[in-house]
């Protein structure tokens, strides 16, 4: 995912008078001239009233072009009423320029008096900091219809020809400040486009589960260890897709044909150097699953081991000499039947899901989405729903660029 930071217009600090065709919303999509889909968030997006260009609308960043381009999906005005965002013009005059406000506020990075000067001087809206925070309060179920929608047009776009469908899914905490409860982004990663397919937003007290974010019909999905559950099998069964899980050694019962509990330690001392797979049953999975078991490397093998000696150190827990013991060995269940991939295809595979962990580095690293200012659960779902469109809405760019012909 591509940069994006806040970049003030005459120095800091300097608020320049600007016309209303210049309007300083906090979002600059516009590419820079060097560098591959490095996109910026600066307080300037020109409102245009010149026919749109050739190519997406998106690529030259212009405010008016932006909210084409998210219109194409919604009806903004629409569904601000319906969502009791926006209900009558007072001096916010439109759905787009409370959007407009929430950008700045959002992605932009702005306190509320900051949103409140670049909106003035802007010609967006002339209103207190206090009004503008009550109008942020109200905006986030609108903003989750239009996340929603953006996400929605992206489910049925192909996956390039020749390839298998694959996605990571995975969910990650942002911790708001003071008192206030914490959040978690679940989320599906597309490992064929490199971009996010799919959000949900809730409480950190939610647990993780791949039916929050469903999978295609004949996709593929990998999963950690936190999601490897009978619920998030299940589910991923039932929406049409298969799975690649990484298990703990005691995390499941596995069972053998017979029913018979399967001692897992045992095919673990019995692994050699190669992948050897195992079919296995669980209760409540009408199908036999593969349990495929890889050696690692001495050197991993032994940083594994070191992992768990300190974690249970910190617990001040006894550790079991078997959870040691498979510390040297990734095991991974999967309902791929041999056919369609072999177990060295499963092994190669599941690296794959470390794309949605980067994707979630770059939304904190770059993104700033772990810097919540808010701990009202009204304005902290706000501000992290504006943060993931503008998501959306870079990976389309930063897409969009890196197909553009030099």
């Amino acid at each position: 995912m591509p940069d994006w930071r806040v970049r003030t217009q005459g120095g800091a600090g300097a608020l320049p008078q600007t016309p209303r065709g210049l309007c300083p919303i906090g979002a600059n999509l516009t590419p820079p001239l060097r560098g591959h889909g490095v996109v910026r968030f600066s307080e300037s997006m020109t409102r245009s009233s010149s026919s749109p260009p050739p190519l997406s609308p998106l690529f030259f960043g212009r405010w008016d072009d932006v909210v084409a381009t998210i219109s194409k999906d919604i009806d903004l005005a629409a569904t601000a009423r319906e969502c009791e965002a926006f209900q009558r013009k007072r001096k916010v005059q439109s759905a787009e320029d409370l959007l407009c406000l929430a950008m700045i506020w959002g992605p932009g990075r702005q306190s509320y008096r900051e949103t409140a000067a670049l909106a003035a001087c802007g010609g967006i809206v002339d209103m207190s900091d206090k009004a503008i925070e009550g109008r942020m309060r109200k905006a986030g179920k609108w903003l989750e219809t239009i996340l929603a929608r953006l996400l929605a047009a992206r489910m049925g776009q192909p996956v390039p020809e020749g390839e298998l469908s694959i996605s990571a899914t995975d969910g990650s905490v942002i911790c708001s400040p003071g008192k206030g409860g914490d959040w978690r982004v679940h989320a599906r990663y597309d490992a064929n486009l490199g971009r996010f397919s799919d959000f949900e937003l809730t409480t950190a007290k939610k647990a993780e589960c791949a039916s929050r974010t469903p999978a295609r019909e004949r996709q593929i999905t990998i999963m950690d260890r936190g999601y490897a559950k009978v619920r998030s099998f299940k589910a991923v069964l039932a929406d049409g897709g298969d799975f690649i899980a990484r298990i703990g050694w005691r995390q499941l019962v596995l069972l053998d044909a017979k029913g018979q509990r399967i001692d897992t330690m045992a095919l673990l001392r019995a692994t050699t150097d190669k992948p050897t797979e195992h079919s296995v049953w669980i209760k409540g999975i009408g199908q036999p699953l593969r349990f495929i078991i890889q050696p690692l490397p001495p050197g991993i093998a032994a940083r594994q081991r070191v992992k768990r000696v300190r974690k249970a150190s910190k617990k001040s827990q006894k550790l079991d000499p078997r959870t040691s013991e498979a510390a040297g060995y990734s095991m991974l269940l999967t309902s791929l039947t041999a056919d369609v991939y072999t177990k060295e295809q499963v092994v190669a595979r599941y690296p794959d899901r470390w794309q949605v962990e980067i994707g979630f580095k770059r939304m904190k690293t770059l993104g700033g989405i772990d810097e919540l200012p808010a701990s009202d659960p009204d304005l902290a779902k706000t501000w992290l729903l504006a943060h993931l469109m503008a998501v959306v809405l870079i990976e389309d760019l930063a897409r969009e660029i890196l197909d553009f012909p030099p």
